[in-house]
């Protein structure tokens, strides 16, 4: 019995060892074959002497070029090198010249080449058609994308200096920002001469000289990429200089009345001569120079408000809606910016108040001598075309005797405006600029004499007007008041004005 176990064994191991045998030849033949195909390219070329392979390859990118830069060894028989890409639908031969018995460094430049990333393959050959082993690298051809993605450094704020010189503001550059070497400044001087400024990404603050308000100039930023072939100007951007704004000084401004200007200061004077030099009527008069004093209330000590005497019981009263005032503030300026405050000591948006107002200006008003008559001078100043208010749309229909009211406001403003001039009549506006057309706004919008906090805290602080750019320097401005104010009245008050800009 124990026989015949060891004779089965035998034969077992035997019928395996036979099984495994061809399984084994099998994988043997497969993984020459793999192997064989690795390098499948060079068996089907047949017996090859492979020469030196390019190596430490390095490459450098540019605009829609690229360079390299590599080393071979000392092999001699090197004449050429083909660099391949495209997946070698596309190459370029480059002859090799020996200057050195040893090693020695290649370079080549590859240009017209399509923005975008690359697999470059170099292969060295000799005269015998010899080859080395591919070495591949990859690469990038820089392009209009590229640029148009390049960032410009910062500009935090542009201003006008009281010395004139125009100032540029940097945004600080930021750490990752490693491709931005300086930024430039380029435009065009009022001399006509070409600047061009590099800054330093170190540099805060740039001062321009030689510019004005309204001219341009370009900003850009020169970068030069990793391994960067050649450096690179980002996208240019426009700025236009701004304006200087400031208060103007006060202290010059001088009142330069005009025929239908109101003169009639209260109390006292009744009807002045705008011919005479006017600065003050006497003590007590609250005349047109109140306005500039540095207060908007009607107190005991100066009467610091302009107040024209109320002429609205006297339908043929001189001076009626529009009511004009002629100033002059001393100094030729580009003015932005209008403030008013009303009589402060009354009820908020109560009173004799303007309302609704326009804002003209000149750098030289015309004069007496500049015309054949004192009629002439008188008809030219005293017309006025202005759209003149319904006061009936600025009642409250929740008023007491809303109905009442409009009646008299509508009697009101037949008595207090002045008739429509008739068309076509040559007057001061064809040669002033309009600096705006404006009205003051009741917060609340609520029933005429009545006021909430918000009324009376915009009262207090005066109304902000932004005047239109017209691109001139004035210095005579002519304030057009129109009816209603908020009394409906045919009389004037007005506490302070402040006008702001460019005055170097």
């Amino acid at each position: 019995m124990k026989r015949i176990n060891n004779i089965f064994s035998l034969t077992t191991r035997i019928r395996t060892w036979m099984a495994v045998i061809p399984v084994c030849l099998m994988v043997f033949v497969f993984a020459c074959e793999n192997m064989n195909s690795i390098h499948e390219e060079y068996i089907k070329r047949g017996e090859t002497i492979y020469i030196g392979a390019a190596d430490s390859i390095k490459v450098h990118s540019g605009l829609y070029k690229i360079a390299f830069e590599w080393k071979i060894n000392a092999d001699p028989r090197i004449t050429k090198a083909i660099i391949y890409w495209n997946q070698r639908d596309t190459s370029v031969s480059i002859p090799v010249v020996r200057i050195s018995e040893s090693e020695m460094w290649l370079t080549a430049l590859l240009n017209n080449i399509a923005e975008g990333e690359y697999i470059f393959e170099f292969e060295m050959q000799d005269d015998n058609g010899n080859i080395s082993k591919s070495t591949e690298i990859s690469g990038t051809v820089l392009g209009d994308v590229y640029v148009e993605n390049l960032r410009n450094r910062g500009v935090k704020e542009l201003a006008k200096l009281v010395t004139g010189d125009m100032q540029i503001t940097w945004e600080a550059v930021s750490a990752t920002a490693t491709s931005l070497l300086h930024s430039v400044v380029e435009y065009v001087d009022i001399e006509g001469k070409t600047v061009k400024i590099e800054v330093p990404n170190d540099e805060d603050v740039t001062l321009l000289n030689g510019l004005e308000t309204g001219n341009e100039i370009e900003i850009y930023s020169i970068h030069l990429p990793e391994n960067g072939l050649e450096t690179f100007e980002s996208i240019k951007r426009k700025f236009t200089m701004p304006k200087f704004e400031r208060e103007i000084t006060k202290s010059r401004f001088v009142a330069a009345f005009k025929p239908g200007d109101n003169t009639t200061p209260h109390p006292g004077g009744g009807d002045q001569d705008y011919l005479k030099p006017i600065t003050d009527f006497g003590v007590g008069q609250r005349s047109l120079v109140k306005i500039w004093d540095g207060g908007s209330a009607n107190n005991t000590n100066g009467m610091t408000i302009l107040h024209t005497e109320d002429q609205s019981g006297n339908a043929n009263a001189r001076f009626k809606f529009p009511h004009h005032f002629t100033f002059d503030i001393g100094v030729l300026a580009s003015l932005s910016r209008f403030h008013l405050w009303a009589r402060t000591d009354n009820g908020a948006f109560t009173g004799h108040s303007p309302r609704f107002f326009e804002l003209w200006a000149t750098d030289v008003p015309k004069e007496l001598e500049d015309f054949p008559s004192k009629d002439e001078f008188e008809k030219y100043y005293r017309t006025t075309y202005v759209v003149q208010k319904n006061p009936g749309n600025y009642l409250s229909s929740s008023d007491p005797l809303y109905v009442d009211k409009i009646t008299q406001a509508q009697a009101n403003s037949l008595n207090y405006v002045a008739p429509e001039p008739e068309p076509d009549i040559y007057n001061w506006q064809k040669d002033w600029v309009k600096l705006g057309d404006f009205g003051i706004e009741k917060p609340s919008g609520s029933n005429y004499n009545t006021s909430n906090d918000a009324d009376k805290a915009i009262w207090a602080n005066g109304f902000d007007f932004n005047l239109i750019d017209t691109g001139k320097k004035v210095r005579y401005l002519r304030l057009v008041i129109k009816y209603p104010n908020w009394q409906n009245s045919n009389c004037i008050n007005l506490g302070e004005i402040s006008v702001y800009g460019d005055d170097i």
